[in-house]
């Protein structure tokens, strides 16, 4: 009597789907661990950017105030940005520059790690655009834009502040 042997080991379709299993189980992980880090690089951006854009309302409450002990009229030195394009400011060189039409230059890097408009250090993604706006003899919106670009995408922190004329 003559026994037949059933032959042992895998099939083909059976290392195939043992293959996409162990696909979808090292995929899966390294996907979810690929989003946590592009999201804490946005939300790290998006910190910055809003550190700068409040940076900028500060910068034009300085303005302000050091108009009033100057003797000044309150909006002395504001004037470029009330222009359509705005203006950017440059609190670590107290200037205020205007932009021209084709957008405000981008924030530089200094070796100190401030946030300048000097162009001789490396330029970043941010750009920081101030837009003062009257409202009234007394009150003016003041509007603080920094944009920047990350991975193909825009993004866009705006801060809006109101600024009085308190004397």
């Amino acid at each position: 009597m003559e026994t037949t042997r059933t032959p042992s080991g895998f099939t083909l379709v059976e290392t195939l789907v043992a293959i996409a299993i162990l696909m979808i189980a090292i995929v899966g992980p390294y996907y979810a661990v690929q989003q946590a880090i592009m999201a804490s690089y946005i939300a790290r951006d998006q910190l910055i950017a809003s550190s700068l854009a409040q940076e900028g309302a500060e910068y034009i409450y300085f303005v302000r105030d050091s108009n009033y002990l100057g003797g000044d009229s309150w909006l002395t030195g504001l004037s470029t940005c009330q222009s359509s394009y705005g203006c950017t400011v440059d609190p670590s060189q107290n200037a205020i520059a205007a932009c021209s039409s084709s957008g405000c230059k981008p924030l530089s890097l200094s070796s100190s790690n401030l946030y300048t408009q000097n162009t001789s250090y490396p330029a970043t993604r941010f750009t920081r655009t101030v837009k003062v706006q009257t409202v009234s003899s007394t009150e003016v919106r003041v509007n603080v834009v920094v944009t920047w670009n990350s991975e193909h995408h825009a993004y866009t922190v705006d801060v809006q502040e109101t600024l009085y004329n308190w004397l």
